[in-house]
């Protein structure tokens, strides 16, 4: 049987599987009978390999060189290396669905698992045919849309293939190459940037599906957020990795300096993220005071809802993005389940208001539960705003019949209050007790890291605006442009880190002298049995680090346009004081494993006349020869990562370079750089780099704890 075959079919037997799941848990749960639950979590279990079996066979065929299929044709050619074609899985809108499929139904398969256990809870038990119901419904989704609409194992079309044995491309039917990925996902983040997203959405699928469950089955306790917090960590820690691979990706590949230019798709993989960091927060209050079970049910359905919204933004073409797929039946194919999944939550919602309300209420608004709900209310307003403002030239072409397109600086001007917002509560929350927090305790508490926050920040801003803007020698001082955005807000993200700090040593300090272990001694016993409060603090420190960056980086950048022959050097700073030369350029045909030419220079940089780096910007060249069917031109940068800056150098044009022969620079003609020097940066990776170690800490099974964010 060949790929197209063997793969359809197992995408058929998934699918049927799937519904048999729905069918048979429904019938457990209607007629109290074990057997159909018995049955359907077989039949999950055994679905969820199909579906992965179909994924294999499409990476097999990448692999393979399986070119009569119309995807693989379309995503691969024989000169890419063998990870870029597994890569291929997810780089069309045919084969994410299928990765999304694939990973649904493996994650199906653990909970089949997992319930199979004798040792499962009573409340978890009766919730278990509604689990499996829900999960296997939004399984049957995906695989329905894979089998009747996108099939990643349709074959080349006929024409097509009659077209290219005209040209000696195929023959018996078969291409004799691929037409290759799309130069701008031929790099390396291509490879891990994609599946790190859809795992987070994906993942999200697990805690809906349980809180779907418990108002399903009337089971109101806290049990369904214990049987999910792993997931929803988990979840959580892929959607941060997510978005800031994302960052890099296009900070490295797409050449304008920044990291962040508030894209449609950057935004679907943030709202989600913004809805699940506050239901990680707020589900603590329900299992320490009983309350906010009906605002928890509203975030995990809000949260995977948004998941599928940013899916659904991507394969609609409802928003003009780099990185969305093209147009097509599937956009409204996926409007229909987005729709259905908003009826369906608010519809469970409702059914079980009355068993949602609060055991207690807040008693205090200087308590961390009252931060808490601050909290929350923050990051909704920020879901919602940012959804607006997303869907703002779709509205106005609506109401008003003009297409309205907002740009980076208007969801500036509308978000930073609200992320300042964000940074007063992370600041503060640390300090306060549950319940309720006295004046003397919050002074004790915040004194100290507010007085050390301020000198911390002033340096930071100083720095940076000296040293990387050049300060007053290239251009005036403005004080209140200094205050806000960016004085505030690092003044807040620097008090994040002082908290913590101050609440870990002083917590510490005071516990090993009660034990008599000492400081060091608490501090080890503290980090270990209570790693979910803990890793919670590292989390805000990798938050407040990567707010420092991003304002400071925001605000304090240079960019200096530069064209340049050989042997010439160029300031690039108003001072004076950072120069480029123009070293060399060499031009040079594909390689093994490369799909285009290259035009690589060789770029001195110094400062003070003293060399600090010698970078590589680089031009690739894909031609139009073969199956590759346009050329495409696409600049890679190079980046200086220095301790108070990046130097980053984007390769923007050339004149009379692409037509010199091969391993020779050009005997005339220019060479244009767009020079940027970004203030740290490395802020923002070791920020990124301390979230992920903090999530995964916390989502650790240490000591018998529980695992989630800070509580």
């Amino acid at each position: 049987m060949t790929y197209l075959g063997f793969g359809s079919a197992l995408i058929a037997v998934a699918f049927g599987l799937a519904c048999a799941t729905v069918l048979a848990a429904l019938l457990g749960a209607g007629l109290r009978d074990r057997r159909f639950v018995a049955a359907a979590r077989n039949a999950m279990a055994a679905g969820g390999l199909a579906a992965a079996g179909a994924a294999v066979t499409l990476v097999a065929g990448f692999l393979r060189g399986a070119y009569d299929v119309n995807y693989i044709y379309n995503y691969s050619e024989r000169k890419l290396p063998w990870a870029k074609k597994v890569a291929g899985l997810w780089a069309g809108l045919d084969g994410s669905i299928l990765f999304w499929a694939a990973i649904l139904g493996l994650i199906g398969t653990v909970l089949a698992f997992g319930f199979a256990k004798r040792s499962v809870a009573a409340e978890k038990r009766r919730m278990e045919p509604w689990v499996l119901a829900v999960f296997a419904a939004v399984q049957c989704f995906f695989l329905g849309v894979i089998l009747f609409v996108k099939n990643p194992f349709d074959p080349v079309p006929a024409e097509h293939i009659r077209s290219l044995t005209a040209r000696g491309l195929a023959v018996g039917g078969m291409p004799t190459d691929g037409a290759g990925l799309n130069p701008l996902l031929d790099t390396y983040w291509m490879m891990v940037h994609p599946p790190s997203v859809y795992l987070g959405f994906i993942l999200y699928t697990v805690p809906f599906a349980y809180g779907a469950a418990a108002l399903l089955s009337g089971e109101m306790s806290s049990a369904w957020i214990k049987a999910t917090r792993g997931w929803t960590m988990a979840a959580w820690v892929f959607n941060t990795n997510g978005i800031v691979l994302g960052g890099l990706w296009a900070y490295e590949v797409l050449g304008w300096g920044g990291y962040w230019a508030w894209d449609p798709v950057e935004n679907a993989s943030f709202l989600p993220w913004l809805t699940g960091t506050a239901f990680l927060h707020s589900v603590m209050v329900q299992e320490r005071r009983g309350m906010f079970r009906g605002w928890n049910a509203f975030l995990v359905c809000a949260t995977f809802v948004l998941s599928i919204f940013g899916t659904y933004l991507t394969r609609s073409g409802v928003v003009s993005s780099v990185h969305a797929f093209s147009n097509g039946d599937v956009g409204r194919v996926f409007l229909g389940f987005l729709v259905a999944l908003i009826a369906f939550s608010a519809f469970l919602i409702a059914l079980r208001w009355r068993s949602l309300r609060n055991d207690d209420d807040i008693s205090h608004l200087a308590s961390r539960e009252a931060v808490f709900v601050l909290n929350n209310l923050v990051l909704v307003a920020l879901a919602v705003v940012i959804t607006l403002l997303v869907l703002w030239p779709k509205l106005s072409v609506e109401f008003t019949g003009r297409a309205v397109t907002l740009g980076p600086p208007t969801y500036n001007r509308i978000c930073t209050p609200l992320f300042l917002g964000l940074f007063v509560m992370t600041a503060i929350g640390p300090s306060l007790g549950w319940v309720r927090t006295t004046a003397a305790q919050a002074a004790r508490n915040l004194v100290v890291p507010a007085i050390a926050a301020l000198p911390a920040s002033l340096v930071l801003c100083w720095f940076a605006w000296t040293h990387v803007r050049g300060g007053a020698q290239g251009e005036s001082f403005d004080p209140v442009s200094h205050v806000y955005p960016v004085g505030l807000l690092a003044y807040f993200a620097c008090l994040s880190i002082a908290t913590v700090a101050w609440e870990v040593l002083r917590t510490a300090r005071n516990s090993g002298a009660a034990s008599g272990r000492g400081t060091l001694g608490a501090l080890s016993r503290m980090l270990s049995m209570q790693n979910r409060r803990y890793g919670g603090y590292v989390v805000h420190t990798g938050l407040a680090m990567i707010g420092i960056a991003i304002v400071i980086s925001s605000v304090y950048p240079t960019k200096t346009e530069v064209a340049m022959a050989k042997g010439v050097r160029t300031a690039v700073s108003e001072d004076k004081r950072w120069e480029i030369e123009l070293l060399d350029v060499t031009r040079t045909p594909p390689q093994k494993g490369q799909a285009h030419l290259s035009i690589r220079t060789r770029v001195r940089v110094t400062h003070d006349g003293a060399e600090t780096a010698v970078l590589e910007p680089e031009m690739r060249v894909y031609e139009a020869v073969g199956h590759r069917r346009e050329p495409t031109v696409t600049s890679e940068v190079a980046v200086a990562r220095l301790p108070l800056q990046d130097f980053y150098i984007h390769f923007e044009k050339d004149t009379g370079l692409i037509d010199e022969t091969p391993g020779e620079g050009p005997a005339s003609g220019q060479v244009h750089f767009n020079v940027y020097r970004n203030p740290y940066m490395w802020l923002l990776w070791a920020g990124w780099m301390t979230m992920i170690v903090g999530g995964v800490y916390a989502a650790l099974p240490l000591g018998g704890r529980k695992v989630g964010l800070a509580g």
